[in-house]
C-alpha cells in the first residue's frame, strides 16, 4: 500500500490542480468539479495552521489581577512568579522597596529553590541583594554529576541571577551525567533552560530538542502538549527557543508543530494559578519574539455578520499576545458558503484600517448564508510567520425578506366546496374576524422573498401561533414550504380539537418568521379568529394543560390492610392444649419409669454442658418470639462451641466412671 505524508499529499493535490488547467472546453464540467475538490483539499491543508485566538486585553487584565494578588504571598515561589509575570505584562509594580525587603528576609534560607526564586525576582526588581560566601559555595557544590537536573536548574539559575559567572564545561558535564540517569520531558525542559545561559558548545543539549518534541501528545488534531500540562509544555518550548537563539540555529520544531503548540497555549488562557500564568506569559512572549517562528492569530475584530447596510467586516492580524506584526499584506483566498460549498470570491485583498484589515464581502453579491473566509497574511522579507496561511473565519451574510402574496381563509374539511381566501398585505391585519367551526379547516398561504436577489427563500423558523383571548392559552404549528418554496398552513379543526382542549372562542393568529441569516425577523398578527369546536368542549373546563398540571391535587390517604378476624376462643384453647399435650405425656412417662440422678455430676464440664443446652432451648424460644434467622444463627454459633466442648468432657468422665465401676465389680 502506498503511504504518503500529509504535506506530500497537499503537494500532490497542488500538482493535480495545475495539470487540469489545460483541459479542452468539452470537458469544462469535469474541470469545474476537479477544481472545486482540489480547492477544498488545498484549503484543508492550509487551514491546518490557523490559530483561533490570542491573549486579548481582557485576558491580560484578568491575568494581571491574579498576579497582583500573588504579591501578598509569603512564599518565595509564588512571589517570584507574580513579580516576573507582571514584568512580562509591562505592568507597574508598586512598593518595590517592600518587596525587596521581603525577598531579603528569604535570602537567609539555604534551600536551593528558594535562593533561585529570590535571585530571579530581585534581578528584575533591581534589588541590591547578594549571596553570602556560604550560600555561594553551597550552590557551586550542587553542580556535580550526582545532582538531579532540577537541582542543577535551580543552582545555575540562582548563581546567574546574582551575577556569579558559571563554569560552562563543569555545568555541561554535570548536566549530561544527570540526563543519562533521568531524561524525562520535564528534565529536558530544565536542560534547555540551563544550556541557554551557558557559553561555549552546547550542541549536545541542543540535539535533544528533537527527542523532546516527538514526545508531544496531539489533542483533537489541533494542539500539541506534553504530559504534565501547561507548566511542563511551556518550560520545554520556551527553553528550546531560548537555546536555539543561543546557538543561532533553528530548533527541530516544524512550523506546523510551532503553531499547534501556540494553539495549546492560547487555549489555556483561563489558567488561575500564579505559577501557571507566569509560564503562560513567558512562553507566549518567547513565541512572539524569536528569530525562527512567530505564530500568527487571524481573528474577527468586528461583528461576524455583513449585510447590504453593513457590507464590510474586519479582522485582526497579530501575534498571540495581540501585538501588531507590522506592515502586512492580507488576502482573502476564498469565501465558501458552508451549506453548498459555493465559492463567491477568490484572491481579494483586504484594506488596512485603524490597525485592522477590512473586506467588503457584499461586493461579490453573495447569497444569504454562513461563509468560511480563508485568509492569508504575508510580509516583505519575513519568513518567520506561521499560521498565516489559510486561517478561517466564519461570517454570516444577512438579508432582508419580504412576506408576499399572503392569503387566509377557510374551506370545508371534506373539500366539497372551494376555499374562500382573502388577500392581506404585510403588516396589515385582516379586517373583521374570521369564523370557522369543526366542519371546516383554516388555510394560510404566503411567500418569503429575498429583497436583494428577489428569489423565493425558506427559513428555519416559520410558525403559526394561535392565542386564546380569555385564557391566553397558546398553541403553535409549523408552516411548511412545498416544492416551489411556497408556504401553506392547513389546520383541520375537527382533528386538532384535542390540541385546543376543545376550547372554543376568540383567537389571535400570529405568523412568526425567523432565521439566523435574516435581518428582519417578524412577528405579524395576521387575523382575529372565532373558532367553534365540537360538543366535547361543553364538558371541558376552559383551562390550559399547564393550569391543570399545577392545580392542587387531592390529599393522598394511605389505607392499611385491616387485620384478619381472630378464630373463636375454644379453637385457640384447643390448639394450645394439643401443643402442650406431648410435653405432659413425656413428664408422665418419665415419672412412671423413674429418673436416675445417680450419674448426675456437678463438675464444671457438666454444669457448662447443661447451661449451654438450656441456653440453646431459650434461644429457640426467643427465635419463635422475637429474633430473626440471622440473629438466631449468630447466637447459636456462640452457644454451640461451649456445649460441644463441655459435652465432650462430660461424656468422657461418665465413660471413665462406668469403666472403673465395671472393674471393681
Amino acid at each position: 500500500m502506498l503511504r504518503i505524508g500529509w504535506k506530500n499529499y497537499c503537494k500532490v493535490v497542488t500538482l493535480l490542480s495545475r495539470s487540469y488547467t489545460g483541459l479542452p472546453a468539452c470537458l469544462s464540467s469535469i474541470k469545474m468539479r476537479v477544481t472545486v475538490i482540489t480547492f477544498n483539499v488545498l484549503l484543508l491543508c492550509a487551514s491546518s495552521l490557523g490559530i483561533t485566538s490570542f491573549l486579548n486585553t481582557n485576558d491580560q487584565s484578568r491575568l494581571k489581577d491574579v498576579l497582583i494578588s500573588g504579591l501578598n504571598s509569603d512564599d518565595a515561589g509564588p512571589l517570584d512568579y507574580a513579580i516576573r509575570g507582571l514584568v512580562l505584562l509591562d505592568a507597574d509594580i508598586s512598593n518595590k522597596d517592600n518587596l525587596c525587603k521581603k525577598l531579603n528576609a528569604k535570602l537567609e534560607s539555604q534551600n536551593t529553590e528558594t535562593l533561585f526564586h529570590v535571585g530571579k525576582a530581585s534581578s528584575v526588581l533591581s534589588c541590591s541583594l547578594q549571596l553570602s560566601s556560604t550560600q555561594k559555595e553551597k550552590l557551586e557544590a550542587t553542580i556535580t554529576a550526582s545532582s538531579g537536573v532540577s537541582e542543577l536548574f535551580f543552582a545555575t539559575g540562582a548563581l546567574s541571577s546574582f551575577g556569579v559567572s558559571l563554569d560552562a564545561p563543569k555545568v555541561l558535564k554535570a548536566l549530561n551525567a544527570a540526563l543519562k540517569k533521568d531524561d524525562s520531558i520535564s528534565n529536558l525542559g530544565y536542560a534547555f533552560q540551563i544550556a541557554s545561559i551557558l557559553d561555549g558548545d552546547v550542541s549536545s543539549i541542543f540535539g535533544r530538542i528533537e527527542d523532546a518534541v516527538v514526545q508531544a501528545d496531539q489533542v483533537d488534531g489541533k494542539m500539541l502538549q506534553f504530559e504534565g500540562g501547561l507548566s511542563v509544555t511551556a518550560l520545554v518550548i520556551s527553553g528550546a527557543y531560548r537555546l536555539a537563539n543561543t546557538v543561532v540555529q533553528a530548533p527541530s520544531i516544524s512550523k506546523e508543530q510551532a503553531n499547534k503548540f501556540a494553539e495549546y497555549f492560547v487555549s489555556r488562557k483561563s489558567v488561575q494559578t500564579v505559577k501557571g500564568i507566569y509560564y503562560l506569559l513567558e512562553v507566549t512572549s518567547v513565541l512572539s519574539d524569536n528569530a525562527f517562528h512567530i505564530p500568527v492569530a487571524i481573528t474577527l475584530a468586528s461583528k461576524a455578520a455583513v449585510s447590504k447596510s453593513e457590507p464590510k467586516f474586519q479582522v485582526r492580524v497579530s501575534n498571540i499576545l495581540g501585538k501588531s506584526l507590522g506592515s502586512l499584506n492580507v488576502i482573502a483566498d476564498s469565501a465558501t458558503r458552508t451549506i453548498d460549498d459555493a465559492v463567491v470570491l477568490s484572491q481579494k485583498q483586504l484594506t488596512p484600517k485603524d490597525g485592522m484589515f477590512e473586506l467588503d464581502l457584499m461586493s461579490s453579491n453573495p447569497g444569504k448564508g454562513v461563509y468560511r473566509v480563508a485568509l492569508s497574511a504575508s510580509a516583505v522579507d519575513e519568513s518567520r510567520l506561521v499560521g498565516n496561511v489559510g486561517a478561517l473565519v466564519e461570517v454570516k451574510v444577512l438579508t432582508k425578506i419580504a412576506i408576499e402574496e399572503t392569503e387566509i381563509g377557510t374551506a370545508d374539511s371534506d373539500q366539497s366546496t372551494a376555499a374562500k381566501l382573502k388577500k392581506i398585505t404585510y403588516p396589515q391585519k385582516l379586517d373583521g374576524s374570521l369564523e370557522a367551526d369543526s366542519h371546516q379547516k383554516l388555510i394560510l398561504k404566503f411567500l418569503l422573498r429575498d429583497t436583494l436577489t428577489k428569489e423565493l427563500v425558506t427559513v428555519h423558523q416559520a410558525f403559526i401561533r394561535l392565542t386564546h383571548r380569555e385564557s391566553q392559552q397558546e398553541i403553535f404549528f409549523v408552516a411548511e414550504p412545498d416544492v416551489n418554496d411556497a408556504y401553506k398552513f392547513d389546520l383541520d379543526l375537527a382533528t386538532k380539537a384535542k390540541d385546543f382542549l376543545y376550547l372554543s372562542g376568540h383567537y389571535s393568529m400570529d405568523l412568526i418568521v425567523g432565521d439566523a441569516v435574516i435581518e428582519n425577523p417578524s412577528v405579524w398578527q395576521v387575523a382575529e379568529l372565532k373558532l367553534s369546536f365540537a360538543a366535547p368542549s361543553a364538558g371541558q373546563p376552559k383551562t390550559s394543560k399547564a393550569s391543570e398540571m399545577y392545580r392542587v391535587k387531592p390529599e393522598i390517604k394511605h389505607m392499611f390492610r385491616e387485620p384478619e378476624k381472630r378464630p373463636p376462643g375454644i379453637v385457640s384453647n384447643t390448639f394450645t392444649l394439643l401443643v402442650i399435650l406431648p410435653l405432659v405425656i413425656f413428664i408422665v412417662m418419665v415419672s412412671r419409669l423413674g429418673i436416675n440422678f445417680s450419674s448426675l455430676s456437678f463438675s464444671l464440664s457438666a454444669l457448662g454442658f447443661h447451661l449451654s443446652i438450656g441456653g440453646i432451648f431459650v434461644l429457640f424460644v426467643s427465635f419463635w418470639l422475637c429474633l430473626n434467622m440471622f440473629q438466631t444463627l449468630k447466637w447459636l454459633a456462640i452457644l454451640a462451641l461451649p456445649a460441644f466442648v463441655s459435652g465432650n468432657y462430660m461424656l468422657t468422665q461418665i465413660a471413665a466412671k462406668r469403666k472403673n465401676t465395671t472393674k471393681q465389680n
